[in-house]
């Protein structure tokens, strides 16, 4: 008797889910995707489609009630992975998910900032605004970023030099959260890196460094590379903060993604996540080191074991960008300035469509290798002064 092979649901259909797709498409599993927009490209290779907004969690349970899941793999945004978790406890099956409750600890500005100041873990002073609350008279110390509570890439955010500019920068990141809640922390100085820990029974098994810099929209990372600059002393406080981020939490085997900011002597948390990383950051670690990080990341929503015992890594010097522009436009062409036979790249639109202003939209995604470590620390932060995004002439209207 032949036996029937088992569904996963890959919550999410955009192009940066694919290296994902694709995973799970090499094993032996019924493949299903869901999401709203019947363009996305994953959608075309999945063996089945269903057109759900995700981002609704009782449309996603309804979906995962009436079909048989055997796992749920979210994608690589916020949506993605807090309907999965909710779904997860909701019918308390699948794989690789915190309860609910963890995943808003984890998944929400005003949850993190909370919990990572009530257990003295490193992170700037903040508060939860509320409607109560006396802008006039906060404790905190200017410059203030204000942030929109549940938004990703870098929407809604605003820096506050004084007090005069707080109250509107309250109504942009409502205005862009969907809980309406909204965050506001102190300006800390220093730059930007991000840790990518693959955590399996409670410990680190392997973890990645990477220098983030974000050149065109201020709060949204568009250049990136491994980090080789940053101390090892500076790593091991990371480490030593997430660990114990994994023990007060008791949280699951999987992926544990943070985003942080240091002057290379003291550190800041400053956002974590269990969702894949968008914009192909998985791509990057595999291209820069050989290492299958949508495998890794798949493995624990699959009820599977991650091993280093045939890992084989090497190392690329490779920088990841994402072309965008500061303002609206109509995109004709690119142009670059790089060795065209070391460029990789994966565009996103076609000449004639409307692009927005980051951190909005964009072109596309390019990956180059430098010959050397020292082109790569060099160039990465100068990534977009390499190429030119042609517009045609006009006005964009908005429809």
């Amino acid at each position: 008797m032949k036996l029937k092979k088992e569904k996963v649901l890959l919550i999410g259909t955009s192009f940066s889910a694919v290296p994902l797709l694709h995973y799970l498409k090499s094993l032996d599993y019924i493949v299903a995707v869901c999401g709203g927009l019947k363009d996305d490209p994953c959608h075309k290779y999945a063996d089945e489609s269903f057109f759900i907004d995700y981002s609704k969690r009782d449309e996603l349970l309804q979906l995962c009630e009436s079909e048989e899941f055997d796992y749920l793999v979210p994608s690589c945004n916020d949506y993605s992975y807090n309907s999965a978790s909710y779904v997860a406890t909701k019918l308390n099956k699948f794989y690789g998910f915190d309860k609910f409750e963890i995943t808003n600890i984890l998944h929400t500005k005003n949850g993190f900032r909370k919990f990572t100041i009530d257990n003295n873990l490193s992170v700037p002073q903040a508060i939860k605004y509320t409607i109560d609350l006396n802008l006039d008279i906060l404790t905190l110390n200017y410059p203030l970023l204000v942030k929109p509570d549940d938004c990703f890439s870098g929407k809604g955010v605003t820096k506050v030099i004084e007090n005069s500019g707080l109250k509107n920068a309250v109504e942009i990141a409502r205005k862009n959260s969907k809980n309406n809640e909204v965050i506001i922390e102190e300006f800390v100085e220093g730059s930007l890196y991000s840790h990518s820990a693959f955590i399996q029974d409670g410990k680190i098994l392997i973890d990645f460094f990477v220098d983030e810099f974000c050149t065109v929209y201020p709060y949204q990372v568009d250049s990136s590379c491994i980090s080789y600059n940053l101390n090892e002393a500076v790593k091991n406080r990371i480490r030593k903060d997430i660990q114990r981020l994994i023990s007060l939490l008791n949280i699951s085997d999987g992926l544990l993604h943070t985003q942080f900011i240091s002057d290379n002597t003291k550190v800041w948390l400053i956002e974590t996540m269990r969702r894949c990383p968008g914009d192909l950051y998985g791509s990057l670690i595999k291209k820069s080191m050989n290492f299958n990080y949508s495998e890794f990341y798949c493995n624990s929503f699959l009820n599977r074991k991650n091993t280093l015992a045939e890992l084989r890594m090497d190392t690329k010097y490779i920088a990841r960008h994402t072309i965008s522009t500061g303002r609206d436009l109509i995109f004709k062409s690119l142009k670059y300035d790089l060795e065209s036979k070391k460029l990789d790249f994966y565009p996103l639109k076609e000449s004639g469509q409307i692009l927005k202003q980051a951190p909005y939209d964009k072109v596309g995604l390019v990956f180059y290798e430098f010959d050397t470590k020292e082109d790569l620390i060099k160039n990465t932060i100068n990534m977009k002064d390499f190429f030119i995004v042609d517009n045609y002439d006009g006005i964009v209207n908005e429809r």
